[in-house]
């Protein structure tokens, strides 16, 4: 299945503060797969764009 760009982004800012969701948070929410919410999360993180981990502490933020 695919999302739209907007709808991906969206989602990916949850993951962000100040929401700072968890994936499985995220994927219950959303109705998207566990997979598919670290598959993007991954993408994003290959682009160079920091994101979380799911730490809370400065080490969970990672760049690819």
């Amino acid at each position: 299945m695919s999302y739209p760009r907007e709808r991906k982004e969206a989602v990916l800012k949850k993951m962000l503060p100040p929401n700072n969701k968890t994936i499985p948070e995220i994927s219950k929410e959303e109705g998207i797969s566990e997979g598919t919410l670290y598959n993007w999360r991954k993408a994003v993180r290959a682009e160079g764009r920091l994101m979380p981990d799911g730490d809370t502490t400065p080490k969970g933020w990672l760049c690819s």
